[in-house]
């Protein structure tokens, strides 16, 4: 553990370090160096800019993401279960899966104009289909050992569902859940850019119009850790409701 540790510090300290001495000699337009890069993000919590755009945009990544689980699981486990839903609904997933989100911006201007709907709508798009994926995907890896004898023992569909299907779909599903946060970043991030006013991806288009890079990169670095924290949190969930797993040998 602290070989781990020391060797992520060690790496920190050397990027850190090259990242200044070549920063520092090139125009700050085009790279900034790591002390700049700090004062601009003291600068920014200090005014209560970066704050204000974080909350902003994790009410929006919150709002898409749930959204999307809640549309996301359900679906998965209907076209897992059913060979009509799954022929019904195979050829949507498929298709809205591979078009780029970006592509689908003009419409979702048409229909919910610029702002947070939009915004949600956007991150709801590109979080979906992984949840959705995954689900189906793990509710078809069911063992069917498993299913026979639940049946056998009088199981009706919704108890199969219920003390069956779902428990053991749940390490797919939280794979999925985590992908999906990855993607509902990113999709803030450009929903933000195309169709905000506020929140972090606005912020990113303000100050990369003003070349300022120290501003651009206090952003970048701020979405890397927002990343983390929030992949980190449903890493947990995942060792919560999958502690019955029994870890890959490392």
């Amino acid at each position: 553990m602290a070989n781990k540790w020391a060797l992520r510090a060690a790496s920190l300290a050397v990027v850190g370090v090259t990242w200044q001495i070549v920063g520092s000699r090139l125009n700050p337009i085009f790279l900034s160096t790591p002390t700049a890069v700090f004062k601009a993000g003291v600068a920014l919590v200090a005014n209560g800019e970066l704050p204000a755009a974080m909350l902003v945009s994790l009410g929006v990544v919150f709002a898409g993401f749930g959204v999307a689980i809640l549309v996301g699981v359900p679906l998965g486990l209907a076209m897992g279960r059913s060979r009509t839903v799954e022929y019904l609904l195979d050829p949507y997933v498929n298709a809205l899966y591979v078009v780029p989100r970006i592509a689908l911006i003009p419409l979702i201007i048409v229909w919910l104009g610029l702002g947070i709907p939009a915004q949600i709508a956007v991150v709801f798009g590109t979080s979906v289909f992984p949840i959705l994926i995954s689900t189906h995907t793990g509710v078809r890896n069911v063992s069917s050992n498993l299913i026979e004898t639940a049946r056998s023992f009088g199981a009706g569909e919704s108890e199969l569902v219920r003390k069956i299907i779902l428990p053991a779909s749940v390490p797919f599903i939280m794979s999925g859940l985590r992908l999906g946060i990855g993607q509902a970043i990113i999709g803030m991030i450009v929903a933000q850019m195309f169709l905000g006013i506020s929140g972090m991806g606005f912020m990113l288009v303000n100050y990369g119009n003003q070349f300022a890079t120290n501003y651009v990169f206090v952003i970048v670095v701020a979405l890397a850790v927002l990343g983390v924290l929030l992949t980190e949190m449903v890493r947990l969930l995942e060792s919560r409701f999958s502690h019955w797993r029994q870890a890959p040998p490392r």
